[in-house]
């Protein structure tokens, strides 16, 4: 099995397992969540640089997509956390899963990536059944 393939799957289990704590913690207050998240993070990323000193990218456009995607992550996160606050983590998981088909289609656009008819076909299982399991 590909390399890739085995860390999205680490990738889907940890955000799973995650995002269920997270509604734990969203039922009392959303917004603590979201700052331990940042926390948690800025920890995490100030280890990873006096580490690897060699981390930081001195390419102007890079570090400006960076702060983008950080910018991104950071309020998508924050809406997620209120989401799971306000409504059912079985309806607002999958309507948020629903993310990494944008990427697909950005990078189908944008980065000029190809798929295969059966990756295609699986993108549009996957969108059929996030919107079958967020039916009340």
């Amino acid at each position: 099995m590909d390399i890739a393939i085995i860390l999205g799957l680490l990738v889907a289990v940890l955000y799973g397992v995650g995002t269920f704590f997270a509604k734990i913690v969203c039922e009392k207050n959303p917004l603590f969540q979201w700052i331990v998240v940042n926390i948690v993070g800025i920890i995490l990323t100030l280890f990873l640089i006096f580490k690897y000193k060699n981390i930081i990218v001195n390419d102007a456009k890079i570090v400006l997509y960076a702060i983008i995607a950080g910018i991104f992550v950071v309020l998508g996160s924050l809406v997620l956390y209120y989401a799971l606050y306000k409504g059912k983590a079985s309806i607002v998981v999958p309507i948020s899963s629903i993310g990494p088909a944008i990427t697909v289609i950005l990078s189908i656009i944008f980065l000029k990536e190809t798929l295969t008819i059966n990756q295609a076909i699986g993108v549009i299982l996957i969108l059929i059944g996030i919107i079958l399991l967020s039916f009340y």
